[in-house]
């Protein structure tokens, strides 16, 4: 059917229009912080049953945009479901059979990556699409092969994602800095040891920081003071609460500072993604625990 100038211009209008309202009603903000999951939060979901309870979740809770961990996309085989709850280091070394158990693990493994057709990532890119939501970003361990690394950049953009997200040590700089100018595509960096991670953004132009605000503060560092001296180099930034020196707590429960740094953002107008990361008691596989951690944000920012 052939449409006239003026049902063109309507039609482009209603467009327009729906996609607008679609964005405010996901608590979408042109200028300033915007909301997304962490599906950390749902850490304790096994792969089989993850993408499902995800997309309930997000719409539950109004958020369009996830860091998908990679234990919700790799099989579940592979990867431990996260228990819920504080985590404990090991009681003793393992064994050499569990050593040798885990290298064959990750062998198997680093086959997948290798041999994985790019239609499995497209496919779940598209069953959160159907539902207009998104993976923003995908949080990984990278694999130590130049081949491996390759392949997981490709993993991220056929899911759809615009980052990676990871927590690098420091012998692989080098590798990964030379896939990300390879690829082109932002890889954010999780902070452990500030100092390094510092010289780690030098060593390329699409490295980026990706603090978590309630980690900062369980290291007893002043989460406002860290994104007003270093939000230039942010890519995104994980919204949790915590005591310092102490556990997680619920949104507004902490000593994170996490109405103070949204307000310092929302002033700036700088338009940066607030991944919802509640990993507190009680957490783990919980969607309504997001929705009051997402509702709670979301009261600070203005989006209704």
């Amino acid at each position: 059917m052939k449409l006239s100038r003026r049902q063109f211009t309507q039609a482009i209008g209603a467009v327009a229009a729906t996609a607008a309202c679609s964005r405010k009603s996901f608590g979408f903000a042109e200028n300033g912080p915007k909301l997304g999951l962490n599906t950390w939060s749902l850490r304790a979901l096994s792969q089989q049953e993850a993408i499902p309870i995800i997309i309930q979740t997000m719409k539950q809770a109004r958020l369009q945009d996830a860091q998908i961990l990679f234990t919700h996309i790799e099989p579940a085989k592979f990867n431990p479901v996260f228990p819920v709850g504080v985590f404990n280091p090991p009681k003793s070394s393992p064994t050499p059979q569990q050593q040798e158990q885990q290298k064959a693990t990750e062998a198997a493994l680093t086959q997948w990556r290798l041999s994985v057709p790019m239609s499995y990532f497209e496919n779940i890119r598209s069953t959160f699409g159907k539902q207009g939501l998104r993976i923003k970003a995908y949080s990984i361990r990278f694999g130590s092969s130049d081949a491996e690394i390759d392949r997981q950049f490709l993993m991220a953009k056929a899911l759809g994602a615009d980052s990676i997200v990871t927590r690098l040590p420091a012998a692989s700089t080098g590798v990964v800095a030379a896939a990300t100018d390879k690829h082109q595509m932002i890889v954010s960096l999780q902070v452990a040891d500030l100092d390094e991670v510092k010289k780690q953004l030098a060593a390329s132009q699409y490295f980026r920081m990706d603090p978590d605000i309630g980690d900062l503060t369980k290291a007893k560092i002043d989460a406002l003071q860290f994104v007003e001296t270093n939000y230039t180099s942010m890519s995104a930034f994980d919204l949790k609460d915590a005591m310092p020196g102490g556990p997680s707590v619920p949104l507004g429960e902490g000593e994170a500072r996490v109405k103070a740094v949204l307000q310092f953002f929302k002033d700036k107008q700088v338009p940066i993604t607030a991944y919802v990361d509640c990993d507190y008691a009680g957490t783990g596989r919980s969607p309504e625990e997001v929705e009051k951690c997402a509702s709670y944000a979301r009261g600070i920012i203005g989006q209704v």
